[in-house]
């Protein structure tokens, strides 16, 4: 009589090596350890129906293991996937970041968050998908330097047209933006400033003799020299003008609107010193800065800084100098609110 060894499948020899590395993973594990598992455990969230049979043997408390591979009944399948759908769900409505915990949120931002105080490009697509490549370009608010001109010495030259989906819109200029003295790093006036009364009556138009540029960081470096002279060799408290206006469109503030200037001997304590930068005997300043001097003006009238009945003059009006510039002092000579100072005083 013979006897012969059982045979044995690699499949159960599988199952028995997977089922010992099991066992010695959880005779590794603490109590603590094992009732976190079994808390956390997918089987544990699965609902009583499919349980019915372990609760009736008593066997539910017990972990059981599945070996890699075991087919699934398929009455079964349902049921697993629907609670590992139901998991997903609940973890991706939770998010954890260290030990914040957000749910049922929107708009919740973390980490840091950068203000812009200044101005912003703005840079948009003129044209729409369906025309050729070829075709296509990008207009801002800064022009492209034209080719005859060397690029390190073009400057950006402002524009107020946006061209956005090939529709043209217009910048509004009513709009009066003042750049604040920490803009263009102004230091603090050596002594106290004296307060000027207001309404004012008068409002001086100069300009400042020196370079005039359309770009913005060069106007901010043009004021800031204009300060350290006006104290360092003039000895005065501070830089003198009340107000500068740039030819890139910008209006920047120099002693403001309740401060006596020292921009006109004879009309500091009566009139707002309003300076365009630049020197303009045969030329005009821009018209965005002409225009942003306009909404100044309007501006003061509104917030009770100027007399709505002001006087508009110039610097050689007042003093023997060919400030605001001949060209300048032509152009203002035309606006409302001029004052003829001579044709007075006959």
């Amino acid at each position: 009589m013979s006897t012969e060894k059982p045979t044995t499948t690699p499949a159960a020899t599988a199952r028995e090596l997977s089922q010992e590395r099991t066992r010695a993973w959880l005779d590794s594990m603490d109590d603590e350890e094992l009732e976190s598992i079994t808390e956390s455990s997918i089987v544990d969230s699965l609902d009583d129906e499919y349980y019915d049979e372990e609760y009736e043997h008593g066997t539910s408390d017990e972990i059981t293991t599945m070996a890699l591979g075991t087919q699934i009944p398929a009455s079964k399948q349902s049921l697993i996937n629907e609670t590992l759908r139901d998991l997903m769900n609940s973890i991706n409505s939770i998010q954890t970041v260290g030990n914040v915990n957000i749910s049922n949120s929107t708009n919740v931002h973390i980490g840091n968050v950068t203000n812009i105080n200044g101005n912003i490009q703005i840079i948009a697509d003129t044209l729409s998908r369906n025309r050729p490549r070829r075709e296509r370009r990008k207009v801002s608010i800064t022009e492209v330097p034209a080719p005859s001109l060397d690029p390190e010495e073009s400057e950006e030259r402002v524009s107020s047209d946006v061209f956005i989906n090939s529709q043209m819109f217009k910048i509004p200029k009513e709009l009066c933006s003042i750049n604040p003295r920490h803009t263009w790093l102004a230091q603090e006036p050596m002594e106290e400033p004296l307060p000027l009364k207001l309404p004012v009556n008068y409002v001086v138009i100069l300009h400042t003799a020196t370079e005039s540029s359309e770009k913005r960081a060069i106007n901010v470096r043009l004021i800031r020299d204009m300060q350290c002279f006006h104290i360092e060799s003039r000895g005065w408290n501070d830089i003198a003008y009340n107000f500068m206006i740039g030819c890139d469109g910008n209006i920047y503030e120099g002693r403001g609107w309740k401060t006596v200037g020292a921009h006109t001997l004879g009309y500091n304590k009566i009139a707002l010193g309003i300076s365009f930068i630049g020197c303009f005997m045969r030329q005009l300043p821009s018209m965005d800065a002409l225009n942003m001097l306009r909404n100044l003006l309007a501006f003061g009238v509104e917030q009770g800084h100027i007399a709505p009945d002001y006087r508009l003059v110039c610097h050689c009006q007042c003093n023997s100098t060919e400030s605001p510039g001949r060209r300048l002092f032509e152009e203002i000579q035309t606006w409302p609110h001029f004052y003829n100072i001579e044709k007075e005083q006959q």
